[in-house]
């Protein structure tokens, strides 16, 4: 019976110390090719949700420009003759910068373009409540959309200035629908507010601070269309634009990049 036990331990199988020693090496290798795999396939699954808001986000921003675009008089070259900005970059407004800015001339309104009852804002040259308005010239507002970005950052800020008229200008009268000047409740301001950084809101003529739309912004660029679809270099000789924003972001390391682009012919 005891040369039974002693045969039957003998025959017991299990793993040497040698064995472990080769086993563990290759199982691990095998765990970390699969978990490779699983890593970049998860990477590749928010690189494109992370395109795909990208390009969401794009189209949004230039789909908010539309109504602007559409009723621009004209597109700038640089800021109109009778407004300033102290917050402008050095050397004032240029719509050939890199990347480049959108500037654009909007005949300034007493209301929102959707209310049937709004009124042209006019520069006060003459008296308003003697004379015709149209003795008067249509003022102008500049819309400003440009690419803020801080020293060796990839990504940029999508921002949005308003400026508007600080001269004397006529409106409409809400009480009487009579030409006003804007310094009673009744007579109607300019439907615009003036922006600037936030840090200088309240200072000059500044009421708010500028607009941040989007914070992925990588690159804008636009091509100015005359009539007949040709290319000009002039944006107040263009009746068509095209812009394209570079939208990008960062997953874990890796750049993520797309582009939209959005065609638009104004109407005035």
């Amino acid at each position: 019976m005891k040369r039974l036990q002693r045969s039957s331990q003998k025959n017991e199988s299990g793993f040497t110390i040698t064995e472990i020693m080769i086993a563990l090496p290759i199982v691990s290798l095998i765990l970390i090719t699969l978990l490779g795999a699983l890593f970049l396939q998860y990477t590749e699954v928010l690189a494109e949700s992370s395109r795909s808001a990208l390009r969401t986000d794009g189209q949004r921003l230039l789909i908010n420009l539309q109504d602007e675009l559409l009723f621009t008089i004209a597109w700038g070259e640089e800021l109109d003759d009778n407004l300033t900005d102290p917050y402008g970059p050095t050397g004032g407004w240029t719509y050939d910068t890199t990347p480049q800015t959108l500037i654009i001339n909007e005949v300034a309104l007493d209301s929102t373009r959707q209310d049937d009852t709004r009124n042209i804002v006019r520069r006060r040259f003459n008296n308003c409540e003697t004379s015709p308005l149209t003795s008067n010239p249509v003022a102008l507002n500049n819309i400003i959309y440009f690419i803020e970005k801080d020293p060796g950052d990839l990504y940029g800020r999508l921002v949005k200035r308003t400026l508007t008229p600080t001269y004397a200008t006529c409106s409409i009268d809400t009480s009487t629908g009579d030409p006003c000047t804007p310094v009673t409740a009744t007579c109607r301001t300019i439907e615009r507010e003036t922006s600037c950084p936030a840090a200088n809101v309240g200072s000059g003529n500044c009421t708010r601070a500028d607009s941040i739309l989007s914070e992925n912004v990588i690159d804008m660029e636009i091509a100015y269309f005359s009539e007949g679809n040709a290319e000009t270099s002039i944006p107040a000789d263009a009746d068509k634009i095209e812009v394209t924003l570079t939208m990008g972001d960062k997953i874990y390391g890796q750049t993520i990049e797309t582009e939209v682009k959005h065609t638009i012919r104004k109407i005035n």
